[in-house]
């Protein structure tokens, strides 16, 4: 049986014939990259939403937290919380399961220059005699003091630290009591966890004496 030689003709559709099988194959994997491009970018954005909506639900959590502890100090006054109260307040919430990562809660005293003095001496002398003043290095203005913070095990390096020694610290402040809702601050190293540098940060939720924020 002899075979027919291929003539001009059905070569040029043969070769015709693979071109538009190539590029078919082409388009193909074009569309398929494509495809799974977008599907990975989809679950990319919807994981990333995820853990988005997971911070903002722990910060939450932080807030309330903070609210809390605010209600302590007003329903104290501010000359009637002490250590022994605010220790009470703590113990009967459950920090582990009600704020999991949360490191403390603490009250945090804004005390003039020239007032510093007396406020040292009053937290001696009202149950705490080994109170000092820390800093981050020497500053005079309006101090922003940790006067308690709970739970005290493991948080003694922040006791009496004056935060508006740092700018850092101090601008976070600053926004807390010009805004009148939290605020949180830029990454720190907190002085209870200097192996950790940068990967901490402090939520601020201001108190007036007031009580409610004042609308200027």
């Amino acid at each position: 049986m002899t075979r027919k030689p291929y003539t001009s003709s059905a070569i040029r559709w043969a070769a015709v014939t693979l071109l538009l099988g190539l590029s078919l194959t082409a388009l193909a994997c074009l569309y398929i990259d494509r495809r799974n491009a977008e599907t990975l970018q989809q679950a990319a954005n919807r994981q990333a939403q995820s853990a988005l909506d997971a911070i903002v639900e722990r910060l939450q959590r932080y807030e309330y937290g903070l609210r809390g502890a605010r209600g302590a100090f007003i329903a104290a006054g501010p000359a009637g919380l002490n250590r022994e109260i605010f220790h009470r307040y703590a113990q009967s919430r459950e920090p582990d399961r009600e704020f999991p990562g949360a490191r403390g809660f603490g009250i945090i005293r804004r005390v003039a220059d020239a007032e510093l003095p007396r406020f040292l001496s009053a937290m001696k002398t009202g149950g705490s005699p080994g109170f000092k003043l820390r800093q981050f290095s020497r500053y005079h203005g309006e101090h922003a003091i940790i006067q308690f913070i709970e739970p005290a095990s493991g948080n003694g390096a922040a006791i009496g630290l004056d935060i508006n020694s740092d700018p850092a610290r101090r601008a976070a402040t600053q926004e807390a009591v010009d805004s009148g809702g939290a605020r949180l601050s830029e990454p720190i190293t907190l002085l209870q966890a200097t192996p950790l540098r940068g990967q901490g940060f402090l939520l601020l939720l201001p108190i007036y004496r007031g009580i409610a924020a004042p609308t200027d």
